[in-house]
């Protein structure tokens, strides 16, 4: 199972280590963290939990589809994000709408749909916000 636990815009900042300072590299700390514009660091973040009976399943890759509706337009917006092999390690992953898809903290998420899907895009699991399930 997978289960959206909280959601929150973070500032670049907010990813910078010391450690950046003298690798010139990011630093996850141990996370896993999936950005949309990998570029881009600021923009709005769902923190979603692992369920231990997918943690134990096959190792194939997954993926996540995120369907977002926001305060800016009635059409909801679609993106994806491709699992690790080695993610069923962790029990959470950081999903980020970055740069141009979640430029402001101005931003409101209305509803949201999260998907995993197999390798042959059968879905696995899902969890949505309560206002989706309104969604006609």
């Amino acid at each position: 199972m997978v289960k959206v636990h909280s959601l929150s815009f973070h500032d670049h900042y907010d990813f910078v280590r010391v450690s950046e300072y003298f690798t010139g590299k990011e630093n996850f700390s141990g996370k896993v963290i999936l950005r949309t514009k990998q570029e881009n660091r600021s923009g709005l973040y769902f923190r979603v939990k692992l369920k231990m009976d997918l943690k134990k399943s096959s190792s194939a890759k997954r993926k996540l589809t995120l369907m977002i509706l926001d305060s800016r337009s009635l059409e909801f917006d679609t993106y994806y994000f491709e699992l690790p092999q080695d993610v069923m390690t962790h029990d959470e992953v950081l999903l980020g709408l970055t740069g141009e898809d979640w430029s402001s903290p101005e931003l409101f998420p209305v509803g949201w749909k999260l998907e995993m899907h197999s390798p042959d895009g059968k879905i696995l699991t899902s969890d949505q916000s309560e206002l989706w399930s309104h969604r006609k």
